[in-house]
């Protein structure tokens, strides 16, 4: 579990050892399986379970078989704050989170709208209000480390709402966390979230974005913030 005052990528090593374990036993009896990883940090912990699984005799993984919950729950929050700013309810609006489940998370300014209604005209910059609202969605699971020792409501009810999804094959369109090496110039094998289309077999499409350059830069320092950690142990899985 993540203790007061760690982060997510600090977990990595303790956790690379479990996951192996987990992910090998779990495909033994169950090849077919969608898996969605949840233990953080969960981009690198997403790429670890699928090179684990890739390695596997007498085991063949499908491409998005595999997945993290990535910025389901991020971009949940995002969605909820910018509903109150805007005094609408939180179905009307549209947003994502992308990129790490963390601290280096992007927001998708050029994209979100309010009932299709674009909340930045093209070209326009987020105010300092709208960057508050971005910070606070970083730094909520802090918060709640902080006053109680651990997080599980909100990320349950996000995995429940990802599990629903795949049980009932709905294709919904999800900020889940899939590799991203060949997109915005990322070169390594890091596991990221961006917009995918969820089902039944996992990730059946990553949507298409149109990021601004601004947004694009900060995908590819989300990726190399990832990277930086992952590498130490990446060789040796």
């Amino acid at each position: 579990a993540r203790k007061p005052g760690e982060t997510r990528l600090q977990l990595v090593e303790k956790n690379v050892g479990i996951m192996r374990s987990i992910i090998t036993e779990v495909l033994k009896y169950s090849p077919k399986a969608v898996i969605c990883v949840v233990s953080n940090p969960c981009d690198i912990m997403a790429a670890v379970a699928t090179k684990v699984a890739s390695e596997l005799k007498d085991c063949s993984i499908a491409p998005g078989q595999i997945f993290g919950s990535g910025t389901v729950l991020d971009s949940g929050r995002f969605k909820t704050l910018l509903a109150a700013s805007v005094n609408c309810a939180p179905k009307s609006v549209h947003a994502h989170i992308i990129g790490e489940h963390g601290d280096s998370c992007v927001p998708l300014w050029s994209c979100v709208n309010v009932g299709g209604v674009r909340l930045l005209k093209k070209g326009q910059s987020p105010s300092e209000i709208h960057k508050a609202v971005h910070q606070e969605v970083v730094n909520s699971g802090a918060k709640v480390i902080k006053k109680k020792g651990y997080t599980c409501w909100a990320i349950g009810v996000s995995v429940a709402h990802i599990a629903d999804v795949v049980l009932s094959d709905e294709r919904r369109v999800m900020t889940v966390s899939t590799c991203v090496r060949g997109i915005e110039g990322v070169e390594e094998d890091v596991f990221l979230s961006l917009p995918c289309v969820v089902g039944a077999k996992g990730i059946y499409q990553v949507m298409d974005l149109e990021m601004s350059m601004e947004e694009a830069e900060l995908f590819r320092q989300s990726a190399q913030a990832v990277w930086e950690v992952q590498k130490g142990i990446w060789d040796s899985i």
